[in-house]
């Protein structure tokens, strides 16, 4: 009985363990700010088209220690509803603890308290940070305001963002590298008319990872062999 229950802790031990490895990590960019108008956004009854539109901030949450709130330098989203393609680029920087809101810097083991101080750069300016091309849906389109979109396709991380983060960079292709299996759900902008265009205001893009096939198919096996033990000793008994 000692043994079965020793043997059987073990296996769950495992399965934790790979639950743990496979945890999704979410990378959230948005403008930090809803009152600095920024980008150009073309809009009809049917597509949108966006370039230049500010991201200020990216928010890591389910990454451990680099959880946190970076700044994201001369950062720029572009996207296009009608060749079905968006892109972030920019730099990725630390960010100083604001004491006035009670706001703390950039994730703990990515940056120093030293480099939050400092605003230190961790990623370098043009990088593409995020690419993608899918399907567009939800479209919420009004007069002056193009509301919730999503995106129905997996795109691709910059594979410098994801080393400054920790995040394995492995599989990544392409120049410059970027690393795919990342899933986009979606995102929001506001706009207001700026004479035959539209001018975006802020934006909110949240990008969740995918978990690795590996470690969906090693939890697998894991939790077949549970089975099979379990039922061998019912059988034996």
């Amino acid at each position: 009985m000692t043994k079965r229950f020793v043997l059987f802790a073990s296996l769950m031990a495992v399965i934790l363990t790979v639950g743990t490895a496979s945890a999704t990590v979410v990378l959230d960019f948005g403008t930090g700010s809803t009152s600095s108008p920024a980008g150009d956004c073309t809009i009809t009854s049917s597509a949108a088209s966006c370039t230049s539109v500010g991201i200020g901030i990216l928010t890591v949450t389910g990454d451990g220690a680099f959880d946190g709130t970076y700044t994201v330098d001369t950062g720029s989203l572009a996207f296009n509803t009608a060749t079905n393609s968006i892109t972030i680029t920019g730099s990725i920087d630390c960010q100083a603890a604001n004491s006035a809101t009670n706001t703390p810097g950039s994730g703990s083991a990515a940056c120093t308290t030293a480099q939050d101080n400092a605003g230190t750069q961790l990623v370098a300016s043009g990088t593409t940070l995020l690419s993608g091309t899918g399907s567009f849906g939800a479209l919420s389109i009004t007069t002056g305001t193009l509301g919730s979109v999503s995106f129905t396709d997996l795109d691709s991380k910059g594979e410098l963002l994801l080393a400054a983060l920790g995040i394995s960079t492995s599989g990544c292709t392409g120049t410059p590298d970027l690393c795919p299996g990342w899933d986009l759900t979606g995102f929001s902008i506001s706009t207001h008319v700026a004479g035959s265009s539209y001018t975006a205001i802020s934006t909110d893009v949240a990008d969740a990872q995918v978990p690795e096939p590996t470690s969906i198919l090693l939890l697998g096996t894991i939790m077949v062999g549970v089975a099979m033990f379990v039922r061998r000793r019912s059988v034996k008994a």
